[in-house]
């Protein structure tokens, strides 16, 4: 066992080095970090040298795989990709909070501990400055599919989306049809809407990272139009906000009535309801409407889903997937990366509305659109805008909390 060992381990380096003196006309400098230059050859090798060297590698570590990640959907990639390949085995596998697993990541990698081998991640206010900027962490292109810069590095493991959800059967489905009515106002010919239900900003990092995006000027290109349209005229410039972005963003945190605690709690509690109350959560989370003597697909109207809306439809943010400066496995990590981006691997984790692949071959769930399609209607996170502003942005949206 020991020879067969030494033989493996032998393998996993001779893939190393070919990977890196291959990489050696493209870069001037290799790898520091041998998890960094595990990876970097990985992405020269074709697949079956990457799963030669992955099992090359586990059988000579003679350890188990640790994955560490924020949704539980994880899990069953995991599980999957041990049924593909019968050599893997992993430690059981719990999710974690963003905040726990950023603070486990970080402290462990920055004294130089193994923690895991790899990591599902998502909040890119913390992401970046914690994890990327500090090197602890790094990126592997998958082979599976093309990727656009803004996808691939850091490596995008799939988008949710954030939606408004209300009750149709109470209000009917064109109750909002513009989100400056989401601001309390009201337009030309469509009232405003004061029953809005929001996750604390200050805590609910995501709804953040979704307020700071509204100041972008992407965001700002969809909001413009749709304010002529509610009130009739063009937006100028008006005194205290930099752009249009920050008005909105003002007067929707003001118009807040409902403080709610948890997303999934919010469009349960949508079942009850007998006003217009208007539930910003994930679109992931009508699954979750009670089903007894209840159809969300019925009853529920969804922004972007089932219904439109002039301005955006959704909030699309990023969970993105990396492997540790101090795994053990990175030739593993590659190849079950690699796994993950296929339809086989993707769907054994995610099969509901809301998930999507950042591989457009993956398909989504019966009745939803695919990440192409919402991306024309919905504003997309975007770390670097939301790192260059995120203390001037987050503080200011931390004033307008009433709570």
């Amino acid at each position: 066992m020991k020879k067969t060992r030494i033989i493996a381990l032998a393998m996993v380096l001779l893939f190393a080095i070919a990977g890196v003196f291959a990489q050696g006309a493209k870069e001037a400098t290799a790898p520091s970090n041998p998890v960094e230059a595990a990876l970097k050859a990985a992405e020269g090798m074709t697949l079956s040298e990457l799963e030669e060297a992955a099992k090359a590698e586990f059988e000579a570590a003679g350890s188990t795989f640790v994955a560490r990640g924020i949704t539980s959907g994880f899990k069953n990639v995991l599980a999957g990709f041990g049924e593909k390949y019968p050599w893997f085995s992993y430690e059981k596998f719990s999710s974690s909070k963003d905040q726990a697993l950023f603070t486990e990541l970080s402290t462990a990698i920055g004294a130089g501990q193994y923690v895991c081998d790899i990591a599902m991640i998502q909040d890119g206010s913390s992401f970046k400055p914690l994890l990327v900027d500090t090197g602890y962490v790094f990126n592997y292109v998958p082979k599976a599919v093309k990727l656009s810069d803004a996808d691939s590095n850091p490596l995008t493991a799939l988008y949710v989306n954030k939606n408004f959800v209300w009750n149709s059967t109470v209000v009917g489905k064109d109750y909002l049809q513009n989100v400056w009515q989401l601001t309390g106002k009201d337009g030309v010919s469509l009232k405003g809407i004061k029953q809005l239900s929001f996750q604390n900003p200050a805590t609910e990092n995501i709804n953040m990272s979704f307020m700071i995006m509204l100041t972008s000027d992407e965001a700002v290109a969809y909001l413009a139009p749709a304010y002529e349209k509610y009130f009739g005229k063009a937006y100028t410039d008006e005194p205290g906000y930099k752009n249009i972005g920050y008005k909105f963003l003002t007067e929707y945190v003001k118009n807040v009535s409902t403080w709610h605690s948890s997303d999934t709690t919010a469009v349960k509690n949508l079942a009850t309801v007998t006003d217009g109350t208007i539930v910003y959560g994930p679109l992931n989370k009508v699954k979750d409407y009670p089903s007894d003597g209840h159809d969300y697909k019925k009853e529920l109207a969804i922004s972007g889903w089932n219904t439109s809306l002039e301005g955006f439809d959704s909030y699309m943010y990023k969970m993105w997937i990396q492997v540790p400066a101090t795994s053990k496995l990175p030739y593993t990590a590659a190849l079950l990366i690699e796994y993950f981006m296929t339809d086989a691997g993707f769907t054994r984790g995610w099969s509901t509305e809301g998930y999507y692949s950042v591989n457009p071959a993956v398909p989504v769930a019966a009745g939803d659109k695919n990440i192409t399609e919402w991306n024309k209607t919905s504003i997309v996170e975007d770390i670097d805008y939301i790192n260059s502003v995120y203390k001037d942005v987050s503080t200011y949206v931390r004033s307008l909390v009433t709570i």
